[in-house]
């Protein structure tokens, strides 16, 4: 399963807790534990401080000019307030002598926090370019300030929790008995940070509803080879990535990836047909939304047949098509006889799930595929040869019709065969409305809500 950020930042809250509740259940064993576990304390406050400050502003264009400013602790402009809570901490990564840093070997839950929450400023971090341009069809997610600002509510309620952690920290010393001296420099006054990041996780609950992110999953796109339905799912994802990437780049000049993905297209949705028991050959089964979007492929397949492009087929799309292919035939046989499935069965459930995932991926790749064909079109290195234009088209084109009379084998494709094209790929779009456009739809990740772990009777009466 790849992991999400969702899955990071829940597994990061666990940590923070778990920590939490190390300390106040076992205390320290000597001095050196007291002072490590606090350097894993100030290694996870600047863990969350630097995510929550990713979060907000990811290309870092407003540091100085946030820094500079004076948030208040009732204020209602969420980035000052941050700001505000950033400068009240003081130095975390670079930190006074007189802070600890723990050793390399020690083992807490803290550490284990603040490496899944730089991972988590990683993972957001591949969908996006050196200068914010998007690198993924899912960094519109990525950018949406709301929505980052959404799952700051969840980071500061981690940052509350930190922050409240000195208190547990401070009696384990004294147990100890560590200099009060020395625990007081290790853990000054933090009493408005405290107030911050409550005030904080209040003003970034109004945003979206603080989920906007848990789905956003690496970009990268590993395939698991060897359980078909895993294959499958990795595949279709790496393939939309690769339709997103040519609609949203220079194009590269090749109509034969396209006549593969929507070769695939119709293929897809035919096997999950004859999965679902559908006579593909019946009237019954024609009036089927998965038959009228195979026939819609189809259509779409044989009208790019024509077209005549100098870009080759791309190579790793053209591998991934020819891997789906194979595996919808080992999944989804059609030479078989076609026999209704019992839904109620876990395995026919996780194998339709699949199925229908990948024919939602191949409805947004169309709709990428026509930006990409529209762009391809308008470059001019388009080509239809002569003996395909009809009379209606040349009488409609003066200038094809004087190629086609002097003898000229192909032209560059009139307008009005490529809005047939194009009208061709509006049909799919019709008939996969349903679909809506840069879902992730294979990878879920866990809930991140407060973790079982962390309950309010484990704090009572504890100092």
């Amino acid at each position: 399963m790849t992991a999400t950020y969702g899955d990071l930042v829940g597994r990061a809250g666990a940590d923070v807790h778990a920590g939490l509740l190390r300390v106040m259940r076992r205390g320290f064993v000597d001095a050196k534990q007291a002072q490590n576990t606090v350097g894993a304390y100030y290694d996870l406050l600047a863990a969350l401080r630097a995510h929550t400050w990713w979060l907000i502003d990811p290309a870092r264009v407003r540091s100085q000019e946030l820094m500079g400013q004076s948030g208040t602790l009732d204020g209602d402009d969420l980035d000052r307030v941050a700001a505000r809570l950033f400068s009240e901490l003081g130095p975390l990564t670079q930190r006074p002598v007189w802070l600890p840093y723990p050793d390399a070997d020690f083992d807490h839950p803290w550490r284990e926090g603040a490496a899944r929450l730089g991972a988590a400023t990683d993972l957001l971090a591949t969908h996006l370019g050196p200068r914010g341009e998007p690198r993924s069809e899912l960094a519109a997610l990525v950018l949406d300030a709301d929505k980052r600002r959404g799952a700051v509510a969840f980071i500061a309620s981690l940052m509350d929790v930190a922050l409240k952690a000195d208190a547990a920290i401070g009696a384990a010393c004294r147990h100890r008995d560590i200099p009060w001296d020395q625990v007081i420099r290790w853990l000054p006054d933090r009493d408005v940070a405290k107030r911050l990041a409550h005030r904080l996780s209040e003003l970034a609950s109004w945003h979206d509803d603080g989920r906007g992110l848990r789905d956003v999953a690496t970009n990268l796109y590993p395939v698991r080879e060897g359980e078909p339905l895993l294959e499958l799912g990795d595949r279709m994802l790496r393939l939309r990535h690769a339709a997103w990437q040519l609609a949203s780049t220079a194009p590269d000049y090749s109509v034969i990836t396209l006549h593969d993905l929507a070769g695939l297209g119709m293929a897809a949705h035919m096997h999950t047909a004859h999965a679902h028991g559908i006579d593909l050959r019946s009237d019954t089964g024609s009036r089927h939304r998965l038959v009228t979007t195979a026939l819609a492929f189809r259509l779409v397949m044989a009208d790019l047949h024509d077209y005549i492009a100098p870009g080759p087929p791309d190579p790793g799309i053209r591998t991934d098509v020819l891997a789906v292919r194979e595996l919808l035939a080992e999944i989804a046989p059609v030479h078989r006889p076609s026999l209704p499935l019992a839904i109620s069965d876990p395995r026919t459930r996780a194998t339709l799930s699949t199925l229908h995932g990948a024919c939602e991926v191949l409805g947004q790749v169309a709709r990428m595929n026509r930006t990409t064909f529209a762009t391809l079109a308008r470059s001019g290195q388009v080509h239809i040869p002569t003996r395909l234009l009809g009379g209606d088209l040349l009488s409609e084109d003066a200038i094809s019709a004087e190629a086609k009379l002097a003898g000229a084998r192909r032209v560059v494709a009139p307008v009005t065969r490529v809005a047939r094209t194009l009208q061709a790929y509006e049909a799919i779009e019709a008939a996969t409305a349903h679909v809506s456009a840069y879902t992730p739809v294979a990878v879920r990740s866990a809930h991140y809500d407060h973790p079982a772990v962390f309950r309010q009777t484990e704090f009572e009466g504890r100092p």
